[in-house]
């Protein structure tokens, strides 16, 4: 198929000022008052040699305005974009009445075929569909289009706009990374290396054992250890954590979570301790807060998400040092582990369907909605060999010194 789109190359440097023309003369010239120098562009040309003014009036501006020094990769997603226009026989700006979402819902769908099929990675999918959502974003803001063809839903941290026009991100296909039995073995073979604490030994023991994310645990209180009076099981359920019970959750959402019984008094013998006690009087002197969190640094402060990850990369390099060159776990991996293997426990329970599994692990995990949690079945279906956390994880703090 000849492509009816091309791009065709500025000169090295273009001249940026106010236009002179001179319509007397033949052909007509212009120049360029007090012009400003910038570096050349990739153009958007019909066969006819037109100028498609859009989609170059949008280069411009992420050239010019935006200062984007390599913009070969807007000028070459647009002209896929375009091609893709001119073999559907679509306009940039059609909008149909019913859908209301015309053309980039369709180049979506053309996208995503075309990673399910292996012609482009889905990174390059998503960085092609983002240069099209700006460049309407570009065009509404110009008032080159009157409504935008997607819905805007919010905005990021970094000032980034959400739409409902996206394509999932390949990290949430390949975020979850469970330790297996042998990587938590060499965890447990090398966490006192490299200067770290007994505070972070236990909170990973916490992370692997209930599911926790690390801004959860560093907000756990010693009451969150209690173990009801008379119980006599092997695992405490019911736990409740949250805004409502003086523990700090993602969403805010009240839930209750679970946690092996030998990890509780593990807990609450470090919280008898002189070395906690210690640090909890430097709390109260740091704070005037007399309801301590349950993990407290030797500054006497709160450990943070930063913390955790700092000393989590401490025990990556001894464990790569010493044990498995390849280990390349994260610390919200522990997350992913307690998920993968509590589902494994859950399904093996009779009478309760998958489905049922999945809906108890996703309110215990606290995710937002099912489709996460989803994301946890393929590591019980590639695993069914695994070991449940209480018992894999039993051995991690024996013999561990608390005071």
């Amino acid at each position: 198929m000849e492509h009816f789109y091309h791009l065709i190359e500025t000169e090295d440097t273009i001249d940026i000022g106010s236009v002179s023309i001179d319509a007397e003369q033949e052909p007509i010239s212009f120049s360029v008052n007090k012009p400003m120098p910038f570096k050349g562009v990739l153009m958007l040309f019909t066969n006819d040699g037109e100028p498609v003014f859009e989609p170059n009036a949008f280069i411009m501006d992420r050239r010019i305005v935006e200062d984007i020094k390599d913009i070969k990769p807007t000028c070459f997603h647009l002209l896929r974009y375009y091609r893709f226009l001119q073999a559907n026989n679509l306009s940039w700006n059609d909008q149909n009445e019913e859908l209301k979402r015309y053309p980039i819902f369709l180049y979506r769908a053309f996208l995503n075929s075309e990673i399910e099929n292996g012609s482009i990675k889905r990174s390059v999918a998503v960085a092609a569909l983002s240069v099209v959502r700006r460049f309407y974003l570009f065009c509404y803001r110009h008032g080159y289009i009157s409504d935008l063809p997607f819905v805007v839903t919010g905005t990021t941290k970094y000032g980034q706009v959400i739409t409902d026009c996206s394509i999932r991100s390949q990290s949430r296909d390949t975020n979850l990374q469970p330790l297996n039995d042998l990587d938590l073995k060499h965890v447990r073979d090398n966490w006192h290396s490299n200067g770290l604490s007994l505070e972070f030994r236990l909170m990973i023991s916490v992370a692997l054992c209930s599911g926790l994310r690390s801004i959860e645990i560093t907000h756990l209180k010693p009451k969150h250890f209690a173990i009801p009076k008379g119980f006599t099981g092997k695992t405490l359920t019911g736990i409740w954590i949250g805004p409502d019970h003086e523990c700090k959750t993602k969403y805010d959402i009240n839930r209750q979570i679970s946690m092996p019984v030998w990890l509780i008094e593990k807990m609450n013998e470090y919280h008898l301790s002189a070395r906690y006690l210690k640090r909890k009087r430097l709390y109260f002197m740091n704070t005037g807060d007399v309801d301590a969190p349950g993990f407290i640094n030797k500054d006497g402060d709160m450990f943070t998400t930063q913390s955790i990850n700092t000393q989590w990369a401490k025990l990556r390099a001894a464990i790569q040092e010493s044990s498995n060159p390849h280990f390349k776990h994260k610390e919200h991996d522990c997350r992913a582990t307690f998920g993968a293997y509590k589902l494994e426990s859950l399904a093996n329970i009779d009478g309760l369907t998958m489905m049922q599994a999945l809906t108890m692990l996703k309110n215990e995990m606290g995710h937002k909605d099912l489709n996460t949690t989803m994301l946890y079945l393929k590591h019980y279906e590639g695993n069914p060999e695994k070991n449940q956390v209480p018992e894999i994880t039993m051995n991690l703090l024996e013999d561990e010194a608390l005071s």
